[in-house]
């Protein structure tokens, strides 16, 4: 006796596959606290995980969160300093921006 797929059901199949996958890989990516590190000076970080991003959108992610801080605590960013893990290929790169929240200028 010979069992026979349903036509497309494979095809279900690989799809579900790659879309697990792809939950997999874009669920690594990770933001840091922001950290005290020094009065009005902070710090955050953002790693890639095993999401294909590029320098620009890791440091974009970075500076968005500092920027969201200085917001909740009523200030605003000041002198972002980017620093980065320069990793290449498909390594988990790493951007941290330094930074200080300001006062609003009235």
């Amino acid at each position: 006796m010979r069992v026979t797929a349903k036509p497309g059901s494979f095809m279900l199949a690989r799809l579900a596959s790659a879309a697990a996958l792809l939950t997999l890989l874009t669920a690594c990516s990770s933001m840091s606290e922001v950290t005290s590190v020094d009065k009005n000076t902070y710090s955050v970080t953002y790693s890639s995980g095993t999401q294909l991003l590029t320098w620009v959108e890791i440091k974009n992610q970075a500076l968005q969160r500092a920027d969201q801080y200085c917001q909740s605590i009523g200030r605003k960013l000041q002198k972002p300093k980017i620093t980065s893990n320069h990793a290449t290929g498909l390594g988990s790169k790493r951007a941290t921006v330094t930074f200080e929240c300001g006062a609003i200028p009235s």
